[in-house]
């Protein structure tokens, strides 16, 4: 029954690593500019050690905290300010009813579902991929709007959380972990439409984040302006032998295009 192999085990183990987690949030989470790095750090290790069973908790956490603080500082910061003033003008609005106002309402309401449905998708994202802040919100956006039922089903997740945390204050730290690791089903499925994983026996193949599945989904086509680990198509092209009065022939189709050269700027996943 108490076996390590056993079911109860691993429930109970897994249970534990979720509180841990919250926990771990929480505390990170207290100077409020880390909330980012909090958040990214908690989403890395969820999905790393928690969903697929790969590294240990502390080492994982502290490292994803690491990488991403500096990077995390300015996103984080003016994700807590507009936060802050969307809810005390929505607060305002509601307690001074007209038909303006509920004209004003309706309208504050949509720009915070969008900006909520952003931030929810950039911590992941940046948990996962190497690139510039700008970049990162580009994408979080696309993802949040290409999936949108999706967006929908996390977000009414998250507000039923934070009216439980309202409701019981204790739960602060265990509703965290709990939606982080409800967070990972959705998000890696979107994350890898974003992604395309290399052929066997190429670096990163194997890594923890495709799991068992061998899903080899190409992008969506709406991604590929992204270049999210796209690599160009290579034309080949023959030179016909030619006396050395003569300048070679290139053979390549007149309907096609030598490939270009992959940019070194291209995304890279961060460290696994």
């Amino acid at each position: 029954m108490f076996s390590p192999d056993g079911n109860l085990y691993k429930t109970m183990s897994t249970l534990f690593d979720i509180l841990m987690i919250g926990i771990l949030w929480f505390l990170c989470c207290l100077p409020l500019i880390t909330v980012g790095a909090g958040t990214t750090a908690a989403y890395y290790t969820m999905s790393k050690v928690v969903r697929f069973k790969t590294g240990y908790l502390f080492k994982e956490f502290w490292r994803s905290f690491k990488t991403n603080f500096k990077q995390s500082l300015i996103p984080s910061i003016i994700t807590q300010l507009v936060i802050v003033v969307l809810v005390l003008d929505i607060y305002y609005v509601w307690n001074n009813r007209s038909k303006l106002n509920d004209s004003l309402f309706i309208i504050l309401s949509g720009v915070t579902f969008l900006f909520l449905a952003c931030a929810t998708y950039f911590g992941p994202f940046l948990s996962r991929f190497t690139k510039k802040n700008f970049a990162l919100f580009k994408m979080a956006a696309y993802g949040a709007f290409r999936f949108l039922p999706i967006t929908v089903l996390i977000l009414v997740v998250f507000v039923v959380m934070v009216i439980g945390i309202y409701l019981l204050p204790w739960a602060i730290v265990v509703f965290p972990g709990l939606f982080m690791y409800l967070l990972t089903y959705p998000m890696e499925y979107v994350m890898r439409r974003f992604m395309k994983r290399p052929k066997e026996g190429e670096p990163g193949y194997d890594a923890w984040y495709w799991g068992e599945t061998n899903d080899e989904t190409p992008v969506h086509e709406e991604v590929t302006p992204l270049k999210m680990r796209i690599e160009a198509p290579v034309v080949a092209t023959r030179v016909v032998e030619t006396p050395e009065d003569e300048a070679p022939v290139d053979e390549t189709p007149e309907d096609e295009e030598p490939a270009e050269e992959a940019s070194e700027d291209d995304n890279r996943f961060k460290v696994t």
